[in-house]
């Protein structure tokens, strides 16, 4: 499953792997990885099977499959899986590690605030979707995790998980209700 973490495999020592604008040797270079990179985020591969699109800063690019070898552990939507996920309008970040069942979310001009998972449920018949109940000491809500394309709508990086996250204060009132959209990526 989609994304992933991988790690350069095979690539001679004095040389790099090139991360190419289309999947095919013959297509523009868009960046490359050192031959010992680790944590290369794929977010998908060709339909023939060959090619992997690897998340950069502010782009992607596709890599040989055959020189990235995936990291071991479970895939992104089954615990324990750490998330950076942001967002925009207003700018926001968050950082998700489902092993401790938290979410720090960070906004402009705000203090972090801390959240814990209440219950956290998969879609039935359904991988790669993901429901979750959040508790805090002043704010209470829920968040969906979606693996899916999102960008960010500022850079040309594409990313591998959706999240959608809604907030509202513990007295149960409708002030300070506020939602976020964004994408993740994964965290090693």
């Amino acid at each position: 499953m989609f994304p992933a973490l991988y790690d350069v495999a095979g690539v001679a020592a004095d040389d790099v792997l090139n991360l190419r604008a289309e999947p095919s040797a013959a297509a523009q270079k868009r960046g490359e990885l050192a031959p010992n990179a680790v944590d290369a985020e794929v977010l998908r591969v060709s339909e023939d099977g060959r090619w992997g699109l690897v998340a950069m800063s502010e782009s992607t690019g596709w890599a040989a499959m055959r020189y990235l070898q995936r990291q071991p552990g479970p895939d992104w939507d089954q615990s324990p899986t750490r998330l950076a996920c942001s967002g925009t309008e207003p700018f926001w970040s968050a950082k998700l590690d489902a092993a401790k069942g938290q979410v720090f979310l960070d906004q402009m001009d705000s203090e972090t605030l801390g959240l814990w998972f209440d219950w956290k449920a998969e879609a039935d018949g359904r991988r790669g979707v993901i429901g979750m109940s959040l508790l805090g000491p002043a704010r209470v809500g829920f968040a969906t995790l979606t693996g899916q394309s999102c960008t960010d709508g500022m850079s040309d990086r594409e990313y591998g998980i959706a999240l959608t996250l809604f907030l509202k204060g513990v007295d149960g009132s409708s002030a300070g209700t506020s939602g976020f959209s964004g994408c993740c990526r994964l965290a090693p």
